[in-house]
Protein backbone atom coordinates (compact mmCIF):
# COMPACT_ATOMS: atom_id res chain seq x y z
CA UNK A 1 0.00 0.00 0.00
CA UNK A 2 2.66 2.35 0.80
CA UNK A 3 4.19 1.90 -2.73
CA UNK A 4 0.96 2.49 -4.24
CA UNK A 5 0.66 5.28 -2.82
CA UNK A 6 4.17 6.53 -3.26
CA UNK A 7 3.92 5.99 -6.82
CA UNK A 8 0.73 7.80 -6.70
CA UNK A 9 2.13 10.96 -5.42
CA UNK A 10 5.34 10.90 -7.67
CA UNK A 11 2.72 10.21 -11.16
CA UNK A 12 0.80 12.91 -9.81
CA UNK A 13 4.21 15.20 -9.64
CA UNK A 14 4.86 14.49 -12.88
CA UNK A 15 1.38 15.00 -14.30
CA UNK A 16 -0.82 17.89 -13.82
CA UNK A 17 -4.48 17.97 -14.76
CA UNK A 18 -4.88 19.71 -17.88
CA UNK A 19 -6.63 23.05 -18.15
CA UNK A 20 -5.59 24.91 -21.71
CA UNK A 21 -4.00 28.18 -20.99
CA UNK A 22 -6.30 29.64 -23.99
CA UNK A 23 -9.19 28.85 -26.16
CA UNK A 24 -8.08 27.35 -29.56
CA UNK A 25 -8.25 30.01 -32.19
CA UNK A 26 -8.86 27.30 -35.11
CA UNK A 27 -11.61 24.99 -35.36
CA UNK A 28 -10.16 21.58 -37.01
CA UNK A 29 -6.86 20.34 -38.47
CA UNK A 30 -7.02 17.88 -40.93
CA UNK A 31 -3.84 14.70 -40.08
CA UNK A 32 -2.64 12.45 -42.40
CA UNK A 33 -0.57 9.88 -41.33
CA UNK A 34 1.70 8.62 -44.32
CA UNK A 35 3.76 4.95 -44.26
CA UNK A 36 7.55 4.91 -44.00
CA UNK A 37 7.78 4.86 -47.98
CA UNK A 38 6.85 8.33 -48.63
CA UNK A 39 5.67 8.03 -51.66
CA UNK A 40 1.69 7.22 -52.12
CA UNK A 41 0.05 3.81 -53.99
CA UNK A 42 -2.40 4.48 -56.43
CA UNK A 43 -5.07 3.89 -53.68
CA UNK A 44 -3.54 6.40 -51.71
CA UNK A 45 -3.73 8.68 -54.64
CA UNK A 46 -7.44 8.08 -54.54
CA UNK A 47 -7.67 8.50 -51.12
CA UNK A 48 -5.55 12.24 -51.27
CA UNK A 49 -7.76 13.38 -54.32
CA UNK A 50 -11.38 13.19 -52.85
CA UNK A 51 -9.11 14.62 -49.37
CA UNK A 52 -8.59 17.37 -51.84
CA UNK A 53 -11.35 18.04 -53.64
CA UNK A 54 -13.75 18.18 -50.77
CA UNK A 55 -11.59 19.24 -47.91
CA UNK A 56 -8.76 20.62 -49.43
CA UNK A 57 -9.91 24.15 -47.98
CA UNK A 58 -9.11 23.35 -43.75
CA UNK A 59 -5.73 23.21 -42.24
CA UNK A 60 -3.63 20.22 -43.29
CA UNK A 61 -1.08 18.56 -41.66
CA UNK A 62 1.13 15.45 -42.69
CA UNK A 63 2.64 13.00 -40.01
CA UNK A 64 5.63 11.74 -40.59
CA UNK A 65 8.85 9.48 -39.14
CA UNK A 66 11.64 12.02 -38.45
CA UNK A 67 14.26 12.11 -41.76
CA UNK A 68 11.42 11.44 -43.84
CA UNK A 69 10.85 14.53 -46.33
CA UNK A 70 7.13 14.55 -47.61
CA UNK A 71 5.74 17.90 -50.01
CA UNK A 72 2.13 17.98 -51.19
CA UNK A 73 0.85 21.48 -51.87
CA UNK A 74 -1.11 22.90 -49.17
CA UNK A 75 -0.23 20.69 -46.43
CA UNK A 76 2.58 21.13 -43.36
CA UNK A 77 4.75 18.53 -42.54
CA UNK A 78 4.95 17.46 -38.92
CA UNK A 79 7.67 14.99 -38.03
CA UNK A 80 7.55 12.28 -35.05
CA UNK A 81 9.62 9.76 -33.86
CA UNK A 82 10.00 6.52 -36.31
CA UNK A 83 9.45 4.22 -33.46
CA UNK A 84 5.55 5.83 -33.70
CA UNK A 85 5.80 4.22 -37.83
CA UNK A 86 5.97 1.35 -39.60
CA UNK A 87 2.62 -0.90 -38.07
CA UNK A 88 -0.73 -0.15 -36.30
CA UNK A 89 0.64 -0.75 -33.06
CA UNK A 90 3.64 1.99 -33.35
CA UNK A 91 0.66 4.22 -34.73
CA UNK A 92 -1.52 3.30 -31.92
CA UNK A 93 1.18 4.24 -29.26
CA UNK A 94 1.79 7.56 -31.07
CA UNK A 95 -1.66 7.96 -30.04
CA UNK A 96 -1.78 7.53 -27.00
CA UNK A 97 0.33 10.24 -25.90
CA UNK A 98 -0.42 13.48 -24.49
CA UNK A 99 2.55 15.13 -26.57
CA UNK A 100 0.81 14.18 -29.77
CA UNK A 101 -2.21 15.85 -29.03
CA UNK A 102 -0.53 19.13 -27.74
CA UNK A 103 1.26 19.85 -31.57
CA UNK A 104 -2.05 20.76 -31.96
CA UNK A 105 -3.31 22.57 -29.13
CA UNK A 106 -4.38 26.03 -31.08
CA UNK A 107 -6.73 23.70 -32.73
CA UNK A 108 -11.27 22.51 -31.67
CA UNK A 109 -11.26 19.59 -33.61
CA UNK A 110 -8.12 17.10 -35.11
CA UNK A 111 -9.81 15.50 -38.01
CA UNK A 112 -7.97 11.94 -38.41
CA UNK A 113 -8.30 10.91 -42.37
CA UNK A 114 -5.79 8.09 -43.16
CA UNK A 115 -4.85 7.30 -46.85
CA UNK A 116 -6.94 4.30 -46.87
CA UNK A 117 -10.14 6.97 -46.28
CA UNK A 118 -12.71 9.00 -48.71
CA UNK A 119 -14.37 12.14 -48.37
CA UNK A 120 -17.33 12.49 -50.59
CA UNK A 121 -18.67 16.12 -49.31
CA UNK A 122 -17.53 18.96 -47.06
CA UNK A 123 -19.62 18.35 -43.58
CA UNK A 124 -17.13 19.25 -41.56
CA UNK A 125 -18.31 22.51 -40.22
CA UNK A 126 -21.40 20.56 -39.14
CA UNK A 127 -19.94 17.69 -37.42
CA UNK A 128 -17.50 20.46 -35.73
CA UNK A 129 -20.28 22.04 -34.98
CA UNK A 130 -21.85 19.00 -32.46
CA UNK A 131 -21.13 18.55 -28.85
CA UNK A 132 -19.40 15.23 -29.85
CA UNK A 133 -15.73 14.75 -28.77
CA UNK A 134 -15.23 11.90 -30.41
CA UNK A 135 -16.83 10.32 -33.64
CA UNK A 136 -15.79 8.09 -36.41
CA UNK A 137 -17.39 4.95 -38.57
CA UNK A 138 -19.21 2.41 -36.35
CA UNK A 139 -18.29 -1.53 -36.18
CA UNK A 140 -20.90 -3.16 -37.11
CA UNK A 141 -21.32 -7.23 -36.52
CA UNK A 142 -20.76 -9.29 -39.85
CA UNK A 143 -18.52 -11.18 -41.91
CA UNK A 144 -15.40 -8.63 -41.87
CA UNK A 145 -16.03 -7.77 -38.18
CA UNK A 146 -17.23 -11.02 -36.57
CA UNK A 147 -15.54 -9.81 -32.97
CA UNK A 148 -18.09 -6.15 -33.03
CA UNK A 149 -20.91 -8.08 -30.39
CA UNK A 150 -22.33 -5.04 -30.26
CA UNK A 151 -22.53 -2.31 -32.72
CA UNK A 152 -21.19 1.62 -31.76
CA UNK A 153 -18.82 4.40 -32.89
CA UNK A 154 -15.88 3.05 -34.00
CA UNK A 155 -13.01 3.09 -36.05
CA UNK A 156 -10.22 5.61 -35.82
CA UNK A 157 -9.11 5.50 -39.77
CA UNK A 158 -11.71 8.61 -40.97
CA UNK A 159 -12.32 10.58 -37.73
CA UNK A 160 -13.00 13.81 -35.39
CA UNK A 161 -11.65 13.94 -32.13
CA UNK A 162 -12.15 17.00 -29.76
CA UNK A 163 -8.20 17.96 -28.79
CA UNK A 164 -8.92 19.01 -25.42
CA UNK A 165 -10.79 16.58 -24.41
CA UNK A 166 -8.19 14.15 -25.66
CA UNK A 167 -5.58 15.38 -23.46
CA UNK A 168 -8.35 15.41 -20.18
CA UNK A 169 -8.93 11.93 -20.66
CA UNK A 170 -4.92 11.29 -21.27
CA UNK A 171 -4.35 13.13 -17.56
CA UNK A 172 -6.80 11.82 -16.24
CA UNK A 173 -6.26 8.13 -17.17
CA UNK A 174 -2.55 8.94 -15.61
CA UNK A 175 -3.77 10.26 -12.08
CA UNK A 176 -6.34 7.95 -11.79
CA UNK A 177 -4.09 4.75 -12.91
CA UNK A 178 -0.50 5.47 -12.15
CA UNK A 179 1.01 2.74 -13.04
CA UNK A 180 -0.47 3.47 -16.79
CA UNK A 181 1.72 6.02 -16.93
CA UNK A 182 4.88 3.86 -15.70
CA UNK A 183 3.89 1.16 -17.84
CA UNK A 184 3.45 3.89 -21.37
CA UNK A 185 7.14 4.65 -20.73
CA UNK A 186 8.24 1.02 -20.90
CA UNK A 187 6.16 0.03 -23.84
CA UNK A 188 6.99 3.16 -25.62
CA UNK A 189 10.89 3.19 -24.93
CA UNK A 190 12.17 0.33 -24.44
CA UNK A 191 14.22 -1.45 -26.83
CA UNK A 192 13.65 -4.85 -28.21
CA UNK A 193 17.08 -5.65 -26.56
CA UNK A 194 15.79 -4.86 -23.36
CA UNK A 195 12.45 -7.10 -23.69
CA UNK A 196 14.59 -10.15 -24.70
CA UNK A 197 16.63 -9.67 -22.01
CA UNK A 198 14.16 -9.47 -19.57
CA UNK A 199 12.29 -12.71 -20.81
CA UNK A 200 15.15 -14.59 -19.88
CA UNK A 201 15.31 -12.90 -16.65
CA UNK A 202 11.33 -14.02 -16.68
CA UNK A 203 12.32 -17.48 -17.39
CA UNK A 204 14.15 -18.09 -14.25
CA UNK A 205 11.98 -16.21 -11.74
CA UNK A 206 8.71 -16.78 -13.24
CA UNK A 207 7.10 -15.48 -10.35
CA UNK A 208 8.61 -11.66 -10.63
CA UNK A 209 4.95 -9.63 -10.74
CA UNK A 210 6.49 -6.61 -11.63
CA UNK A 211 8.82 -8.04 -14.39
CA UNK A 212 5.49 -9.58 -15.04
CA UNK A 213 2.98 -6.94 -15.42
CA UNK A 214 5.53 -4.70 -17.66
CA UNK A 215 6.20 -7.82 -20.22
CA UNK A 216 2.49 -8.84 -20.31
CA UNK A 217 2.06 -5.00 -20.88
CA UNK A 218 5.09 -4.91 -23.71
CA UNK A 219 3.39 -7.46 -25.60
CA UNK A 220 -0.14 -6.38 -24.97
CA UNK A 221 0.78 -3.08 -26.91
CA UNK A 222 2.74 -5.17 -29.70
CA UNK A 223 -0.44 -7.03 -30.92
CA UNK A 224 -2.83 -4.60 -29.64
CA UNK A 225 -5.64 -6.07 -31.62
CA UNK A 226 -5.70 -9.24 -29.86
CA UNK A 227 -5.89 -7.75 -26.52
CA UNK A 228 -8.39 -4.71 -26.88
CA UNK A 229 -5.74 -1.99 -27.30
CA UNK A 230 -6.51 -0.64 -30.63
CA UNK A 231 -6.35 2.83 -30.11
CA UNK A 232 -9.60 3.43 -31.52
CA UNK A 233 -10.92 1.45 -28.89
CA UNK A 234 -9.50 3.47 -26.19
CA UNK A 235 -11.87 6.21 -27.12
CA UNK A 236 -14.64 4.50 -28.17
CA UNK A 237 -14.95 2.49 -25.14
CA UNK A 238 -12.90 3.00 -22.44
CA UNK A 239 -12.18 6.91 -22.60
CA UNK A 240 -15.67 7.92 -20.77
CA UNK A 241 -13.79 5.98 -17.71
CA UNK A 242 -11.53 9.17 -17.08
CA UNK A 243 -14.31 11.77 -17.90
CA UNK A 244 -17.18 10.50 -17.68
CA UNK A 245 -19.00 13.69 -19.85
CA UNK A 246 -16.42 12.43 -22.86
CA UNK A 247 -19.11 11.88 -25.37
CA UNK A 248 -19.10 9.63 -28.13
CA UNK A 249 -21.36 9.61 -31.21
CA UNK A 250 -24.30 7.37 -31.07
CA UNK A 251 -24.65 4.14 -33.86
CA UNK A 252 -27.20 6.40 -35.76
CA UNK A 253 -24.95 9.58 -35.99
CA UNK A 254 -21.50 7.20 -36.78
CA UNK A 255 -23.94 6.01 -39.87
CA UNK A 256 -24.39 9.28 -40.78
CA UNK A 257 -20.47 10.22 -40.79
CA UNK A 258 -18.48 7.46 -42.21
CA UNK A 259 -18.56 3.96 -43.03
CA UNK A 260 -16.24 0.84 -42.62
CA UNK A 261 -16.80 -2.51 -43.19
CA UNK A 262 -20.01 -4.06 -44.46
CA UNK A 263 -20.63 -1.01 -46.69
CA UNK A 264 -24.20 -2.33 -48.24
CA UNK A 265 -25.38 -2.81 -44.72
CA UNK A 266 -24.63 0.35 -43.38
CA UNK A 267 -25.78 2.00 -46.33
CA UNK A 268 -29.45 0.21 -45.55
CA UNK A 269 -28.89 1.19 -41.87
CA UNK A 270 -28.34 4.67 -42.77
CA UNK A 271 -31.55 4.92 -44.93
CA UNK A 272 -30.32 4.53 -47.72
CA UNK A 273 -28.11 7.57 -47.55
CA UNK A 274 -24.00 8.36 -48.34
CA UNK A 275 -22.68 9.56 -45.45
CA UNK A 276 -20.03 12.40 -45.40
CA UNK A 277 -17.25 10.13 -45.84
CA UNK A 278 -15.76 6.21 -45.16
CA UNK A 279 -12.81 4.04 -44.29
CA UNK A 280 -10.97 1.52 -45.71
CA UNK A 281 -12.65 1.41 -48.66
CA UNK A 282 -10.27 -0.76 -51.31
CA UNK A 283 -10.54 -3.35 -48.10
CA UNK A 284 -14.31 -3.44 -47.65
CA UNK A 285 -16.30 -4.19 -50.54
CA UNK A 286 -14.07 -2.13 -53.54
CA UNK A 287 -16.75 -2.51 -55.50
CA UNK A 288 -19.60 -0.84 -54.00
CA UNK A 289 -17.44 2.50 -53.57
CA UNK A 290 -16.28 1.90 -57.09
CA UNK A 291 -19.02 4.78 -59.10
CA UNK A 292 -18.28 6.86 -56.27
CA UNK A 293 -14.29 6.85 -57.11
CA UNK A 294 -13.23 10.46 -58.37
CA UNK A 295 -11.28 9.94 -61.32
CA UNK A 296 -9.72 13.32 -62.12
CA UNK A 297 -6.12 14.08 -61.11
CA UNK A 298 -5.71 16.31 -58.34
Amino acid sequence: MLMRYMLKILTRSLVSPFTPEKPPSKRVAIVVPLSTRGELSDDERTSMRHLLHHLGAYDKYLIAPEGLEAHFPGFELKHFARKYFGSAAAHGKMLGTPAFYRQFLDYEFIFFYHLDSLAFSDQMAAWCATDLDYIGPPWIHCAATPWAERPRVGNGGFTLLRVASALKVLANRYRQEPSSYWLDQFTHCAPVWLVRSLERIQNRFPNAEPLNRLLKEWHAMEDPGSHYRNNDMFWSDKAVRYVPEFKVASLEQGLRFAFEAAPRTCFEMNGGRMPFGCHAWARYDREFWAPHLLRDEV
